[in-house]
Formats: C-alpha cells, structure tokens, sequence
C-alpha cells in the first residue's frame, strides 16, 4: 500500500508520492498533474469534481463553487442543487477524487496521506482538514506547512549547504511566510507569519474594481453572471501580462461594450494594498525571528501567485534580493510533501533528514490582573513560532476569597481579551477555600508537532486533572502512545545529560579557579544557559559546540598555568582564542530591527512595527 503527499490547494490541488530516491507527481487520466479544487452541481447528474467543475464557473457560476479552502473551519454554507455544503465537505470530496486518481495511477490502494496546509491554519482548520480527509476514506496522521514542505524540496534540489531562507508562499487564496534555517540534515522552521484570506483571487478582484471604476460601473448591482465573467477575464488579462506588454479587458452588458487597458505598471499600482500587506507580514517574521534582511541567503517562491512579475517586481525592491524560483512554483509544494513521504516510509535516502516546526498561535488561559476586571485576558503559555515539541508551566493564585475551584480556560491566537481568541476547551479543579491569593494551582502545557495539547492542573494538595486538545480523533492507545512519546521528547536541553555534564564541568571549574578565570567561566556559563534555554536547535548546537571547544582550551592553558603567567607570547594566544570564541557568541538578545533594509514606499514608524 502506498503513501503520498497531497497540496490541498486553494485553486488546485496535487499529489506525490516517492520512489528509488525521487519524487514524482500523480497525474489523472488524462495525465494533467493539477487538480482544480472545484465542485459543480449538474441537474440530473449530481455533483462534479475537478477540471469539469472549474469549466462551468462560468457557464454555471450559480451551480459552481470554488476558492472554499480559505472558508476552511467555519460554518460558512455553500449551495449546490438543493443542498447546502460546508468547505470541510466540499474539500472531502476534491480528496477523494485525489485518492481514487492515486490509486489508479499507482495500481495500488493508498494507506496514508501526508496533507499540507497553510502555515496559519488554527486548530480549528487543521482539525477540519484532518475530518475532510477521513471523510475521503484517507489515514492522516500529520499535517505540515505549506512553506515547510517547499522548504524541503529546496533542500532536496539544492544540496546540504547551510542557508537561511524565506519562503514566500503565495497561492491563490492563502500567503504564508516561513523564516527557514537548513544545517546538516536538519529544516528548521524558525518563525511563520500569514494571511489566510490574502491571495491571487485577492489580485483578480482588485482588477475587477479597478475596471469598474475607469468605467463607471457599480459592482454590487452587477448580474451574477456579469460578475463571474468579469472575475475570469481579469484572472485571464493578469495571466497575459506574464507574455505581454499591455492587455485589454472588456465586458458587454446589455448590448454596451466596456473596455480597460491593463499593463503591468497599471496592475502594481492596482496591487498597492495588497503589497502593504504583505509589507507587514515581512515586519512581522523578521521581528519574530530576531533577524535582518542581509541574514536571508535566498527567498524562495512558491504558489501560482507568486508567478507574477508584479509580485516579484515589489520583492525586489521590498528586500533587495532576486526571487529563487524551484520550477513551477505550483508544484513545489507537492514536491515537499511527496519528499516527506520518503522521510515517513524511512526510505534509505531520505530517512535521516529531519524537519522541525513551530506554534503558529500562541496557546495561552484566560487569566485576570484583579477581581474588579470586566474581561479576562490571555495568559500566553506557549508563544507563537515556539519550536515544537514545547512545554511550559505557570503558577496561577485564586482571585477571591473563600473561592472552591478554579477554571482553567485554553484559547488559541494573539488577542488581548480571552474571549477574542480560538476557544479550544477547559479544565475545572477544586481548591481549599482560603482568602484570595492563598490557594494555587500550576498549569502545565505541552504541545507536539502533530498538533496535540496536553493540558494538566495540579492544585496544592497535588489534586490533578487533564484534557487532550487535538486536531484528530485519538483513542485511548494513541493518548497512551503520545504520553510517553512527549515525555521523551521534552526533556529540556539544559537537562540532558550530555549538557548538564558540560553545566556540571564549567560550575566546577568556577569553584575551583581564580579570580582571573572565573570572570570569563561566568560569562561562559550564562552563555550556554541562554542557548540551550534559546528554543532554536541549531543555536543549541551551536552552544554545546562553542561550550565544548572553551572548555578544552581552557584545559589546555591551566594545564600550563604557571607558564601562561610569565609566557606573553602564549598569554597572546590565548587571548586570540578568547577573542574568536566571543566573535562566534550566538546573539540570543540581538536587538537590531529591521526596518532600515527595506527601501519600498515611505519610511515606516517603528514604533508600530507590528
């Protein structure tokens, strides 16, 4: 039985599947790799998947449906005949039509998907994308970003040379930015930032405002066929300009023709409120991520969108940097997830390559500064972009007097007030009634890379109880399964053996050195501290590194003491190495914005930066 990755896409979809040391592509029957996300309703016949379904969007506007991906994990209905849809049930049918072309293609039956999703789905969407997918008869046991997957085809076509990347997914209905470290054998995703509701359909509409305003035209009370034949002409005319210099855009309503020339200075201006946001995404990552511009090696484009010359055009003067194009950048994803098949299956030539996420939400309760508060607020415990797997504990007090227990509240998102956040579930645990402030309980969270939340509350009298929150239906088994997994999983760096030892060997040095040396183990010791407690695996690799080859210089120079006294050459030395190790410190602190690298538009007031 087979297992293949699928880019469940907002205009289409694709799927892959690896083999002898390669990715490959499904294609359908009539061997077309892209699979339009689209479903029609044809009287008699019933519903249409596919490429037919994407041909009548026109003809059938009415009885079509489209783009429903960006409505993933919500109650928004869609009609089709005389029944309504959801966009998870919608997106279950484009599935199964994926995994019946699979396996005709591959002439065996699939035991696994590998989904990828935009890289700010919440829970909600990842969970409905997870349903959509059972619906369609497909095991799921992982999701993955979109831009992780890209990130991974890059590091398959280009080799295991270190790079820092951005990757600029742009589809037609989402935008996802990933700040990408790759050393080794290792992906890691540092930060992801996103718009879920910012695509290419987004570019379309604003042609289509920009043609009604050069005509006159009211599009609210425009026919819906009218409206749908404007939508495609304005995707066909953005196409053209990728070919052609200018292009014309008409529409004949009621015998009177309506006419707009287009070119692609026209179209970055039309685009000018999109790129602002887009703008603020980049301000955004690069602060999460605590880098620069000049950090990027390269910024790699993904999604059909990111085809246009508009969009790489405001790129380049936005970073300063030439776009790197994998292909076609439809595919790349697909490409990804075909490629993390190969690392799931443990083939040979791919099992040891290893890809890291983070928390695209901060996971926080709802907490309260005083009893006279009208709203709670959310209490962050895991911060977005956090590496996963993460685990955290926070010590919480009673707020009133004589109170009986307490509510452990967990929402999902960056808002300030709870109650505007992702609710995802609660916990109740009883406390000895005492005056306020008296009592407490402490709460632990720990979150994986499959998208599980454990959740436990102990109150003082070591009384506990616990949830799972988690985008996929587990039974008591798999609970059991995770349980021991995280808790080999989340054994902090700083508690590991091998780096206690190192702590243990540099407290000990301190002890026993002079006033001369123990300045410099000091600083040394706050250093490992601070990068094993950084969060970034490569940055705790690097530390443990720089922590060993320290610490045998320092061996090596006290084994000589006395010479290093009255040797000035060798005291020379030494302060060499000292000096090299401090230009190699890893900048866990580092506090420079990056707001002075980008030269498009107006200058920006940093104090608003996010």
């Amino acid at each position: 039985m087979a297992v293949i990755g699928i880019d469940l896409g907002t205009t289409n979809s694709l799927a892959s599947y690896w083999k002898n040391g390669e990715v490959h592509l499904i294609a359908d029957e009539n061997g077309n790799t892209l699979f339009p996300s689209a479903v029609s309703y044809v009287d008699n016949e019933g519903l249409l998947v596919g490429q037919g379904a994407k041909d009548r969007l026109v003809t059938h506007s009415q009885d079509t449906v489209c783009s429903f991906k960006r409505f993933m994990g919500t109650d928004k209905m869609y009609q089709l005949g005389h029944k309504n849809y959801t966009a998870l049930e919608l997106s279950a049918m484009v599935l199964e039509r994926i995994k019946q072309n699979g396996e005709f293609f591959l002439k065996e039956e699939i035991e696994e998907a590998i989904i990828t999703v935009p890289a700010y789905f919440n829970d909600k969407q990842r969970s409905d994308t997870k349903k959509a997918a059972k619906i369609a008869g497909l095991s799921v046991d992982r999701l993955i970003n979109e831009p992780s997957a890209a990130a991974l085809a890059y590091r398959m076509e280009y080799g295991e040379e270190d790079k820092t990347l951005l990757v600029f997914d742009f589809g037609g209905g989402t935008l996802d930015l990933s700040y990408v470290e790759c050393f080794d054998n290792i992906i890691e995703i540092v930060a992801v930032a996103g718009d879920n509701y910012l695509g290419g359909d987004d570019i379309d509409s604003l042609i289509v405002q920009y043609f009604c305003q050069e005509n006159g035209l009211n599009l609210e009370i425009l026919a819906a066929n009218d409206r749908s034949i404007l939508q495609k002409r304005a995707e066909e005319a953005k196409c053209r300009l990728e070919v052609e210099k200018c292009t014309n855009i008409s529409l004949e309503i009621e015998g009177k023709l309506y006419e707009t020339l287009l070119n692609n200075d026209i179209l970055f201006q039309v685009c000018i409120p999109l790129f602002t946001k887009i703008k603020e995404l980049f301000i955004r990552i690069l602060n999460d991520a605590k880098a620069r511009v000049s950090d990027l090696d390269d910024l790699i484009m993904v999604g059909g969108s990111s085809r246009l010359s508009v969009v790489r055009r405001f790129l380049r003067e936005l970073l300063g940097k030439e776009p790197v194009v994998l292909g076609d950048t439809d595919k790349v994803v697909a490409l990804g997830a075909g490629c993390y098949t190969g690392i799931r299956r443990r083939n040979e030539d791919i099992k040891d390559m290893l890809l890291t996420d983070v928390c695209p939400f901060t996971l926080g309760v709802e907490s309260w500064h005083r009893k006279t508060d009208m709203e709670g607020y959310m209490l962050p415990m895991i911060e977005r972009n956090s590496t996963l797997p993460s685990s955290k504990i926070q010590r919480l007090v009673t707020l009133q007097d004589y109170q009986k227990g307490i509510v452990v509240r967990v929402y999902q998102g960056e808002e300030y007030y709870a109650k505007d956040n992702l609710y995802l579930g609660e916990i109740s645990i009883p406390v000895e009634p005492k005056l306020a402030g008296e009592e407490w309980i402490d709460v632990y969270f720990t979150y994986d890379i499959n998208g599980i939340l454990y959740v436990e509350v102990v109150n003082s009298h070591n009384v506990r109880n616990h949830m799972w929150l988690s985008n996929q239906e587990l039974s008591e088994m798999e609970l059991e399964k995770y349980k021991k997994e995280m808790e080999q999983l989340l054994i902090p760096p700083i508690q590991q053996e091998e780096n206690r030892k190192l702590l243990e060997e540099l407290e000990s040095y301190y002890e026993s050195s002079s006033s001369v040396w123990r300045k410099r183990i000091g600083i040394m010791i706050d250093r490992f501290v601070q990068g094993l407690n950084c969060g970034r695996q490569h940055l705790i690799k690097r530390t443990v590194e720089d922590t060993k080859k320290y610490l045998e210089t320092m061996k090596e120079t006290m084994e000589h003491e006395e010479e290093w006294l009255f040797d000035g050459e060798l005291k020379q030395d030494m302060e060499d190495v000292e000096e090299l190790i401090m230009e190699e410190e890893i900048k866990i602190d580092r506090k420079e914005m990056p707001f002075n690298e980008f030269n498009l538009g107006d200058s920006w007031d940093t104090t608003n930066g996010q």
